[in-house]
């Protein structure tokens, strides 16, 4: 048995190689492994879940997760000791069916491996010879769905995140209390500052544990998950008040709601976005000059005009994060609808070729009725790869 530290220098050359650096489930993953390995504990496939994906796992609807993520853990390590890993002085396996790993040293043991994996590595290029016409069919599909390809082809977890509106408990016209919306009022914080402001109604106000969600909320819930459960994507579904803003690089996000919901994303939103930022209830456009600026209003009447964003960007660790955002309701509820038709997004791409770029779209939504909506592309900022 190698000394710890050996393992510890071992595992340190694997997580920053290039098969691992890019992906931090497998680096939580081996480490999880190994740590677990060294201190005689055996782990089940329940616990591995938990630790590894949180809240997002569930041992009943995701009883298959695990085992699909340790079975791409055993083939990126067969790539790492088939490649910069080659000449390593000690080997890291996870056999079939087991969640423990054997640490093997230079030998017989090493060599009978490596050939197994350069016969495993011959016949699946064999086998790619048969398959490489149904490759390139679901390649042109794929590059299609631009939007979704990173949920699609995934290395993290998805939330689906609805925006809900913060509440205030305090007196209201009619005997007794209730729940107060204040438009201006968002978050704890806002909250905070309003009360410094006006300390008179520190004794009869305070935040409220239950927010809301409009109308957008049930439509775009029933939107996406039709969607999702379509292309067999799983995902976890929740308030955005409810979600921990610490996994922001730890799964890919979506969010879905008003720009006064938005919370914590806001500021990921606008750092991304220099260009099309967020400033309160409105778009502002940032051009070469002042005018090429333009700013956004929606507004309500006899016809709603929403301007909506749908921003697709990378969080910290190249995870994916997806905003469809306007002032009111019916702009996200248009654009979602457009944006999981497969044959609208497929000409959107096809017009655009935004791939699997990261980019900001800005459209005009206006009508009442919910099957009445108009939508139009004002435009759209695309990052080339």
């Amino acid at each position: 048995m190698p000394e710890n530290y050996e393992i510890a220098d071992q595992l340190k050359r694997i997580t920053e190689s290039d098969q691992f650096s890019r992906s931090g489930i497998n680096i939580s993953l081996i480490t999880l492994l190994v740590n677990a390995t060294l201190n005689g504990h055996k782990l089940k496939e329940a616990e591995i879940g938990t630790e590894i994906f949180g809240k997002s796992y569930d041992p009943i609807k995701n009883d298959a997760k695990v085992r699909v993520y340790i079975h791409n853990l055993r083939k990126k390590l067969t790539e790492y000791y088939l490649g910069s890993g080659k000449n390593d002085s000690l080997m890291f396996e996870i056999e079939k069916g087991q969640y423990s790993v054997k640490f093997l040293v230079p030998g017989k043991e090493k060599k009978k491996l490596l050939k197994s994996n350069r016969l495993w590595v011959a016949v699946a290029f064999l086998l790619s010879l048969f398959c490489i016409g149904g490759y390139f069919v679901w390649k042109a599909t794929s590059s299609e769905l631009p939007i979704w390809e990173g949920y699609i082809h995934k290395t993290f977890p998805t939330s689906v995140l609805i925006g809900d509106h913060f509440t205030i408990e305090g007196p209201i016209p009619i005997e007794g209390g209730g729940l107060i919306r204040a438009f201006n009022i968002n978050s704890d914080a806002d909250f905070a500052n309003y009360i410094q402001r006006h300390p008179e109604k520190a004794s009869s106000m305070s935040p409220n544990r239950y927010s809301y969600v409009t109308k957008m909320g049930p439509y775009c819930t029933k939107t996406i998950g039709n969607f999702f459960n379509n292309q067999k994507i799983p995902y976890e579904l929740m308030l955005n008040s409810e979600w921990d803003k610490s996994k922001i690089g730890s799964e890919n996000i979506i969010y879905v709601g008003q720009f006064k919901t938005m919370g914590f994303l806001r500021n990921v939103y606008n750092n991304f976005n220099r260009r099309i930022s967020i400033e309160g209830g409105i778009v502002k456009v940032t051009g070469k000059n002042k005018k090429e600026s333009k700013t956004y209003y929606s507004h309500t009447g006899s016809e709603t005009i929403d301007y909506t964003i749908v921003s697709k960007i990378r969080g910290p660790n190249k995870n994916v994060i997806t905003m469809f955002l306007s002032d009111n309701d019916i702009g996200v509820i248009s654009v979602l609808n457009y944006f999981t038709n497969t044959d609208s997004l497929k000409s959107f791409n096809r017009k655009y070729r935004i791939n699997d770029s990261e980019f900001t779209a800005l459209f005009k939504v206006s009508g009442w009725e919910r099957t009445g909506y108009t939508m139009s592309l004002e435009l759209i900022d695309i990052k080339r790869k």
